[in-house]
């Protein structure tokens, strides 16, 4: 499932952030390099939310620091799929974003390079990286981890907002993903409010309101049903196909123009 989110989230950026036919361009001054490095940390971000587990996957994508940080994020969050897969879990997501994004500086030759972002791209490359299962052993997470980080460091668009654009899309890629499966999410933790029993009974509405007060629209079934599967399998083919479009329109053709 991991992959998928990140798959999800990378997808999710590129149709929002591209600037190519069947994407919306919304945000400003990504393309080319700058919108690759964004891909990288749409597709981390979209493991955020399950930082939530000490034992998660994720948890030891970059040992030790990922471990410190899944049981510190479980104690406050309540748990697995509570508190970070909610709006207050995406707002302080973005909270965090919003504050390192803005850290950069003037360096020379190379012009405007992003500290905050590249630091926090260490963390989110190597969710994405784990998830995928393309490193393995602690210096290979932090190896890899860190020369995308520098790539970020370097390429990342100019307007510094694109790093918080990023890491929201990600992380409401995930949201989304988890909400149209059967266990749903607590949408407004901390307040869970469950339904009564005659709801409870009543096949439907049951499957939207759940008896633990998760919110859902199950229209994939299951965590790693068939439709779901379907569904990342359509994403990565549109994901594959659209950033080599992108691609192309910015370098094979602009060489031919």
């Amino acid at each position: 499932m991991g992959a998928a989110h990140a798959a999800t989230g990378a997808a999710a950026w590129l149709a929002i952030a591209g600037t190519v036919p069947g994407t919306l361009g919304l945000v400003d001054h990504v393309d080319g390099p700058a919108l690759a490095v964004g891909t990288v940390v749409a597709a981390g971000a979209a493991l955020l939310p399950d930082i939530d587990h000490h034992s998660g996957t994720i948890a030891h994508s970059l040992p030790p620091v990922s471990n410190w940080i899944a049981k510190i994020s479980e104690k406050l969050s309540g748990g697995h799929r509570q508190g970070t897969h909610s709006i207050l879990g995406l707002g302080v997501a973005l909270a965090g974003a919003f504050a390192v994004g803005p850290l950069q500086r003037e360096v020379g030759c190379y012009g405007v390079i992003h500290v905050g972002a590249s630091i926090g791209a260490i963390l989110l490359a190597a969710f994405a990286l784990r998830a995928l299962r393309l490193t393995k052993g602690r210096f290979g997470a932090w190896a890899v981890s860190i020369a995308l980080a520098a790539t970020v460091l370097v390429y990342g668009a100019d307007n510094w907002l694109w790093f918080p654009a990023a890491v929201g899309i990600g992380y409401l890629a995930h949201l989304v993903g988890d909400f149209i499966t059967t266990g749903g999410i607590p949408v407004l933790w901390p307040v869970v409010v469950k339904p009564p029993k005659w709801w409870r009974k009543i096949p439907v509405l049951s499957w939207v309101w759940k008896a633990n007060g998760n919110l859902a629209f199950p229209v994939l079934g299951k965590t790693g049903s068939n439709r779901e599967w379907l569904l990342i399998t359509l994403l990565t083919a549109w994901f594959t196909f659209t950033a080599v479009r992108q691609w192309l329109s910015q370098n094979l053709f602009g060489l031919l123009a």
